[in-house]
Protein backbone atom coordinates (compact mmCIF):
# COMPACT_ATOMS: atom_id res chain seq x y z
CA UNK A 1 0.00 0.00 0.00
CA UNK A 2 3.31 2.29 0.56
CA UNK A 3 3.12 2.22 -3.61
CA UNK A 4 0.05 4.74 -3.94
CA UNK A 5 0.84 8.43 -5.17
CA UNK A 6 -2.09 10.02 -3.37
CA UNK A 7 -2.21 13.15 -5.45
CA UNK A 8 -2.41 11.46 -8.54
CA UNK A 9 -5.24 8.89 -6.94
CA UNK A 10 -7.28 12.29 -5.36
CA UNK A 11 -7.88 12.95 -9.20
CA UNK A 12 -9.46 9.66 -10.19
CA UNK A 13 -11.05 8.56 -7.01
CA UNK A 14 -13.97 10.50 -7.71
CA UNK A 15 -15.98 6.81 -7.62
CA UNK A 16 -14.94 5.74 -4.38
CA UNK A 17 -15.36 9.30 -3.00
CA UNK A 18 -18.66 8.94 -4.04
CA UNK A 19 -18.99 5.29 -2.54
CA UNK A 20 -17.51 6.94 0.59
CA UNK A 21 -20.47 9.35 0.97
CA UNK A 22 -22.86 6.73 1.06
CA UNK A 23 -21.37 4.84 3.77
CA UNK A 24 -20.46 7.77 5.70
CA UNK A 25 -24.53 8.41 6.16
CA UNK A 26 -24.83 5.13 7.51
CA UNK A 27 -22.80 5.81 10.92
CA UNK A 28 -25.25 5.95 13.35
CA UNK A 29 -25.53 9.30 15.30
CA UNK A 30 -25.83 7.52 18.68
CA UNK A 31 -22.53 6.22 18.23
CA UNK A 32 -21.15 9.03 16.94
CA UNK A 33 -22.62 12.44 18.64
CA UNK A 34 -21.06 14.46 20.88
CA UNK A 35 -17.53 14.07 22.35
CA UNK A 36 -17.72 10.70 20.32
CA UNK A 37 -13.69 9.22 19.24
CA UNK A 38 -14.45 7.72 15.75
CA UNK A 39 -11.05 5.49 13.66
CA UNK A 40 -11.08 5.81 10.27
CA UNK A 41 -9.29 2.78 9.30
CA UNK A 42 -7.68 3.20 6.29
CA UNK A 43 -7.91 7.37 5.37
CA UNK A 44 -6.40 7.46 2.35
CA UNK A 45 -6.17 10.80 1.18
CA UNK A 46 -8.44 12.20 3.77
CA UNK A 47 -11.48 12.61 1.48
CA UNK A 48 -13.88 10.95 3.00
CA UNK A 49 -12.60 11.71 6.59
CA UNK A 50 -13.81 14.97 5.99
CA UNK A 51 -17.58 14.31 5.60
CA UNK A 52 -17.22 12.14 8.59
CA UNK A 53 -16.13 15.51 10.60
CA UNK A 54 -18.40 17.72 8.72
CA UNK A 55 -21.24 15.22 9.94
CA UNK A 56 -20.20 15.31 13.41
CA UNK A 57 -19.49 18.37 14.21
CA UNK A 58 -18.38 17.55 17.87
CA UNK A 59 -16.65 14.37 17.19
CA UNK A 60 -12.57 13.64 16.99
CA UNK A 61 -11.54 11.32 14.30
CA UNK A 62 -8.13 9.54 13.86
CA UNK A 63 -6.88 8.35 10.73
CA UNK A 64 -4.97 5.90 9.86
CA UNK A 65 -3.22 5.32 6.84
CA UNK A 66 -0.49 2.81 5.54
CA UNK A 67 0.85 4.83 2.75
CA UNK A 68 2.81 7.70 3.54
CA UNK A 69 2.11 9.39 0.87
CA UNK A 70 -1.59 9.16 1.83
CA UNK A 71 -0.98 10.32 5.23
CA UNK A 72 0.97 13.52 4.06
CA UNK A 73 -2.39 14.58 1.52
CA UNK A 74 -4.55 13.74 4.74
CA UNK A 75 -2.55 15.62 6.94
CA UNK A 76 -2.81 19.20 4.35
CA UNK A 77 -6.48 18.34 3.60
CA UNK A 78 -7.37 18.06 7.64
CA UNK A 79 -5.34 20.27 8.81
CA UNK A 80 -8.60 22.83 8.98
CA UNK A 81 -9.95 20.94 11.85
CA UNK A 82 -7.31 20.99 14.06
CA UNK A 83 -6.94 18.80 16.87
CA UNK A 84 -10.69 17.13 15.92
CA UNK A 85 -8.52 15.50 13.22
CA UNK A 86 -5.28 13.43 13.93
CA UNK A 87 -3.40 10.86 11.09
CA UNK A 88 -1.34 8.44 12.31
CA UNK A 89 0.34 5.16 10.64
CA UNK A 90 -2.11 2.56 10.74
CA UNK A 91 -1.44 -1.27 9.64
CA UNK A 92 -4.46 -3.16 10.35
CA UNK A 93 -2.35 -6.12 10.63
CA UNK A 94 -0.65 -5.17 13.08
CA UNK A 95 -1.32 -5.64 16.50
CA UNK A 96 -0.36 -1.78 17.32
CA UNK A 97 -3.35 -1.43 16.41
CA UNK A 98 -4.59 -1.35 20.10
CA UNK A 99 -2.01 1.48 21.24
CA UNK A 100 -3.78 3.53 18.17
CA UNK A 101 -5.32 5.74 20.89
CA UNK A 102 -3.64 5.61 23.66
CA UNK A 103 -5.07 2.64 24.53
CA UNK A 104 -8.68 4.10 25.21
CA UNK A 105 -11.61 2.39 22.87
CA UNK A 106 -13.13 3.98 19.78
CA UNK A 107 -16.82 4.84 20.24
CA UNK A 108 -17.11 3.58 16.42
CA UNK A 109 -14.51 2.39 13.36
CA UNK A 110 -15.42 3.65 9.78
CA UNK A 111 -13.55 2.33 6.89
CA UNK A 112 -13.94 2.25 3.10
CA UNK A 113 -11.65 0.48 0.27
CA UNK A 114 -9.36 -0.89 2.99
CA UNK A 115 -10.38 -3.90 3.99
CA UNK A 116 -9.78 -5.83 0.49
CA UNK A 117 -6.13 -5.07 0.79
CA UNK A 118 -5.71 -7.17 4.22
CA UNK A 119 -4.98 -10.48 3.15
CA UNK A 120 -6.71 -12.24 7.11
CA UNK A 121 -9.92 -10.97 7.44
CA UNK A 122 -10.47 -12.91 10.54
CA UNK A 123 -7.58 -11.69 12.15
CA UNK A 124 -8.81 -7.66 11.20
CA UNK A 125 -11.56 -8.13 12.91
CA UNK A 126 -10.57 -9.35 15.81
CA UNK A 127 -8.09 -6.56 16.12
CA UNK A 128 -11.16 -3.98 15.44
CA UNK A 129 -13.12 -5.27 18.25
CA UNK A 130 -11.01 -5.22 20.73
CA UNK A 131 -10.29 -1.43 19.80
CA UNK A 132 -14.28 -0.75 19.79
CA UNK A 133 -15.72 0.21 23.09
CA UNK A 134 -18.98 -2.49 24.31
CA UNK A 135 -21.43 -1.58 21.78
CA UNK A 136 -19.53 0.10 19.48
CA UNK A 137 -20.18 0.60 15.28
CA UNK A 138 -18.34 -0.60 13.29
CA UNK A 139 -19.03 0.89 9.26
CA UNK A 140 -16.96 -0.20 6.40
CA UNK A 141 -17.22 -1.02 2.64
CA UNK A 142 -14.61 -2.55 1.08
CA UNK A 143 -13.53 -4.63 -2.18
CA UNK A 144 -15.95 -8.08 -2.18
CA UNK A 145 -15.94 -11.41 -4.05
CA UNK A 146 -15.91 -10.64 -8.04
CA UNK A 147 -15.00 -6.89 -7.67
CA UNK A 148 -12.45 -6.31 -10.26
CA UNK A 149 -12.64 -9.62 -11.69
CA UNK A 150 -12.08 -8.67 -15.53
CA UNK A 151 -9.21 -6.64 -14.62
CA UNK A 152 -7.70 -9.37 -12.43
CA UNK A 153 -8.03 -11.86 -15.09
CA UNK A 154 -6.00 -10.11 -17.60
CA UNK A 155 -3.48 -8.86 -14.91
CA UNK A 156 -2.93 -12.89 -14.39
CA UNK A 157 -2.29 -12.91 -17.84
CA UNK A 158 0.15 -11.02 -17.86
CA UNK A 159 2.08 -13.15 -15.06
CA UNK A 160 1.21 -10.35 -12.32
CA UNK A 161 0.41 -11.20 -9.07
CA UNK A 162 -1.77 -9.78 -7.56
CA UNK A 163 -3.33 -12.37 -4.91
CA UNK A 164 -0.33 -11.59 -2.39
CA UNK A 165 -2.20 -8.00 -1.81
CA UNK A 166 -5.76 -8.74 -1.91
CA UNK A 167 -8.73 -10.95 -0.58
CA UNK A 168 -12.42 -10.22 -2.00
CA UNK A 169 -14.39 -11.74 0.80
CA UNK A 170 -18.18 -12.65 0.54
CA UNK A 171 -20.85 -11.55 2.72
CA UNK A 172 -21.66 -14.93 4.12
CA UNK A 173 -17.54 -15.47 5.55
CA UNK A 174 -17.66 -12.18 6.39
CA UNK A 175 -20.48 -12.39 8.76
CA UNK A 176 -18.89 -15.76 10.43
CA UNK A 177 -15.56 -13.59 10.79
CA UNK A 178 -17.70 -10.96 12.36
CA UNK A 179 -19.39 -13.29 14.45
CA UNK A 180 -16.07 -15.27 15.84
CA UNK A 181 -14.57 -11.66 16.36
CA UNK A 182 -17.47 -10.88 18.72
CA UNK A 183 -19.69 -8.42 16.47
CA UNK A 184 -23.32 -8.71 17.05
CA UNK A 185 -26.44 -7.44 14.95
CA UNK A 186 -23.94 -7.79 11.55
CA UNK A 187 -24.66 -7.34 8.54
CA UNK A 188 -22.72 -7.65 5.23
CA UNK A 189 -23.80 -7.89 1.67
CA UNK A 190 -22.34 -7.35 -1.81
CA UNK A 191 -23.03 -4.39 -4.60
CA UNK A 192 -22.26 -4.04 -7.98
CA UNK A 193 -21.02 -1.05 -9.20
CA UNK A 194 -19.98 -0.14 -12.49
CA UNK A 195 -17.10 2.58 -13.42
CA UNK A 196 -17.80 3.74 -16.61
CA UNK A 197 -15.46 5.53 -19.31
CA UNK A 198 -16.03 8.60 -21.43
CA UNK A 199 -12.60 7.41 -23.69
CA UNK A 200 -9.73 5.15 -23.99
CA UNK A 201 -7.74 7.82 -22.28
CA UNK A 202 -9.79 7.96 -19.17
CA UNK A 203 -9.94 4.51 -18.70
CA UNK A 204 -5.89 4.52 -18.87
CA UNK A 205 -5.48 6.80 -16.52
CA UNK A 206 -7.73 5.47 -13.97
CA UNK A 207 -6.24 2.04 -14.05
CA UNK A 208 -2.77 3.64 -13.78
CA UNK A 209 -3.44 5.48 -10.72
CA UNK A 210 -6.26 3.36 -8.79
CA UNK A 211 -7.16 -0.12 -9.78
CA UNK A 212 -3.57 -1.03 -11.24
CA UNK A 213 -1.55 0.72 -8.98
CA UNK A 214 0.19 -1.56 -6.23
CA UNK A 215 0.13 -4.39 -8.32
CA UNK A 216 2.67 -2.25 -10.96
CA UNK A 217 4.51 -0.05 -8.41
CA UNK A 218 8.23 -1.84 -8.90
CA UNK A 219 7.82 -1.46 -12.51
CA UNK A 220 9.24 1.24 -14.55
CA UNK A 221 7.41 3.84 -15.42
CA UNK A 222 6.71 3.47 -19.22
CA UNK A 223 6.16 -0.40 -18.16
CA UNK A 224 3.40 0.76 -15.99
CA UNK A 225 1.23 2.73 -18.62
CA UNK A 226 2.23 -0.28 -20.94
CA UNK A 227 0.33 -2.26 -18.67
CA UNK A 228 -2.75 0.13 -18.43
CA UNK A 229 -3.13 0.47 -21.77
CA UNK A 230 -3.27 -3.11 -22.10
CA UNK A 231 -5.71 -4.19 -19.75
CA UNK A 232 -7.49 -1.09 -21.35
CA UNK A 233 -7.61 -2.17 -24.52
CA UNK A 234 -8.65 -5.97 -23.03
CA UNK A 235 -11.82 -5.79 -20.98
CA UNK A 236 -13.40 -4.78 -24.57
CA UNK A 237 -15.73 -2.05 -23.13
CA UNK A 238 -14.61 1.06 -21.08
CA UNK A 239 -16.21 -0.20 -18.18
CA UNK A 240 -14.61 -1.64 -14.79
CA UNK A 241 -17.02 -3.54 -12.75
CA UNK A 242 -16.14 -3.16 -9.05
CA UNK A 243 -18.27 -5.11 -6.56
CA UNK A 244 -18.38 -3.39 -3.00
CA UNK A 245 -18.78 -5.29 0.22
CA UNK A 246 -20.80 -3.36 2.71
CA UNK A 247 -20.31 -4.09 6.13
CA UNK A 248 -22.34 -2.90 9.93
CA UNK A 249 -22.00 -4.83 13.11
CA UNK A 250 -21.68 -3.40 16.54
CA UNK A 251 -19.18 -5.28 19.28
CA UNK A 252 -21.34 -7.09 21.68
Amino acid sequence: MSAWDARSYDVVAVPQQTWGEDVVRRLPPDACAGPAVILDAGCGSGRVTESVLDRFPDARVITGEASPSMRERAHERLARYGDRARVVPLDLEDDALLAVNDGRPFDAVFSTGTFHWIRDHASMYRRLAAVLRPGGTLVAQCGGDGSVAGVRAIVDDLGIDWRRLNRYAGGEETLGWLRDAGFRDVWAWLAPEPVDFDDRAAAVEYLLDGVLAPYVAERPAGEQREIAETVADRLGELRVMFVRLNILARRA
